[in-house]
C-alpha cells in the first residue's frame, strides 16, 4: 500500500511552508512543533490503516534528531519524502541482532574464487600494481578484499540506503527496542544469561542508533558537495555500496579518484582499488607487518572470519 496521490500536493505546500520559515527565520534548523504537528499531520491524514505501521511518520524522531545535529530542513525531507524511502523492520532487527548469528566467508578461498581473483588480477595488473605501489599495500589484498565483498561488482546489493539508514536510526525507539527482545528465544538461555542479552540489545540499539544517524549527517555532507545522490544508491541491509562496500562516512573519507576524472564512484574498478588500498594505507597496513596486516583488515569488516577469509584468498592468489 501507498499514501494516496493528494498527499502529493499536500507535501508541496509543507515544502513550500518549511522554505519559507528557513528564509524568514533567525531561529535554527529545527523545525518547531507547529512543523512537526503539520507534517506528521499530512501524513496520517493521507495513509490508511494498512500503512500506518510503517508510514512515513514512523521517522519523525529521525527528523528531529537530524536536526538537532545541524542537517538541512530541506534536505531531510527530501529524503524522507522519496517515494523510494519506505521503513523495513528488516533493517532494525539485522542491525541490532545480526551478530547473535555467527558468520562463515570459508567459502571465499574456494578453487573457484581463487581463480576468478587471478582472473581478476590478470586483466587489471596494471591497475593493481599502480595502487599497490602508490599505496603501498598488497594487490592481492585489494583482490581478495573486492572478492569477498561483492565478487568484484557482481553483487553490490538491492537495499534503498536513505530506506536502510532512516529505518536503522529508529532502533533506540521503545517500540523497536522490544520488537529485537521478542526476537529472542528466552527458552534457549538461563534467566541471567536472558537479562545480559536484554541489556546488550538496548546498549546496541542506542550505539546503531547513533551510528545511522552519523552515516544520514555523511550522506548529507556528501551530497551538499554535489559528489552522489544516494536517493539512487543502493547496496547492503548495512548501508555499504559500490564495489569496495564503503559506508557513506568511508566514502567521505577514504575514497579516492583513481581514473582521475574528478569523480568517485566505487562502481567503477578503478575508484573502487585505489579506494580500499588507500582505507588500508590509513589504517595501517604495513607489508613487513602481519600483524598491522591483519588489524587493517579488521578495521575494515570487524569479523575475524572475515579477515581470515581475505588474508588466505590472498594467499592463495600469489602461488
Amino acid at each position: 500500500m501507498i499514501i494516496a496521490m493528494p498527499i502529493i500536493f499536500k507535501l508541496i505546500l509543507f515544502f513550500a511552508f518549511i522554505v519559507f520559515n528557513v528564509s524568514s527565520s533567525n531561529s535554527d534548523d529545527q523545525l518547531s512543533d507547529k512543523e512537526l504537528e503539520l507534517y506528521n499531520k499530512i501524513v496520517n491524514e493521507n495513509t490508511n490503516s494498512d500503512t500506518k505501521k510503517y508510514g512515513k511518520e514512523v521517522f519523525a524522531p529521525v527528523i528531529d534528531s537530524l536536526l538537532k545535529r545541524g542537517v538541512d530542513k530541506e534536505y531531510i525531507m527530501k529524503l524522507v519524502n522519496s517515494e523510494k524511502t519506505a521503513f523495513n523492520d528488516k533493517y532494525v532487527k539485522i542491525n541490532v541482532t545480526g551478530y547473535l548469528k555467527s558468520s562463515d566467508h570459508s567459502h571465499n578461498y574456494s578453487s573457484k574464487s581463487v581463480e576468478k581473483s587471478k582472473e581478476f588480477l590478470k586483466n587489471n595488473d596494471s591497475l593493481l600494481k599502480a595502487a599497490a605501489k602508490k599505496y603501498e599495500v598488497s594487490k592481492e589484498v585489494i583482490v581478495a578484499i573486492l572478492w569477498v565483498e561483492t565478487k568484484f561488482g557482481t553483487y553490490v546489493g538491492n537495499n534503498h540506503l536513505p530506506s536502510v539508514f532512516l529505518s536503522t536510526a529508529l532502533v533506540n525507539e521503545p517500540k523497536f527496542v522490544q520488537l529485537n527482545i521478542n526476537e529472542i528465544d528466552s527458552t534457549k538461555y538461563s534467566k541471567v544469561e536472558y537479562k545480559k542479552l536484554v541489556d546488550k540489545i538496548k546498549q546496541r540499539s542506542i550505539k546503531k542508533s547513533n551510528w545511522a544517524l552519523e552515516e544520514l549527517i555523511a550522506m548529507y555532507e556528501i551530497e551538499k558537495q554535489n559528489r552522489l545522490n544516494f536517493d539512487i544508491i543502493y547496496g547492503s541491509w548495512a548501508g555499504a555500496f559500490g564495489f569496495s562496500q564503503f559506508l557513506p562516512s568511508s566514502y567521505n573519507k577514504w575514497a579516492v579518484d583513481g581514473n582521475n576524472d574528478n569523480i568517485i564512484n566505487l562502481f567503477e574498478v578503478e575508484d573502487a582499488v585505489h579506494s580500499v588500498a588507500n582505507y588500508l594505507k590509513v589504517h595501517g597496513w604495513d607489508n613487513n607487518n602481519q600483524e598491522k596486516q591483519r588489524k587493517a583488515v579488521f578495521a575494515y569488516n570487524n569479523s575475524t572470519s572475515y579477515v581470515n577469509s581475505v588474508l588466505k584468498l590472498a594467499e592463495k592468489i600469489k602461488k
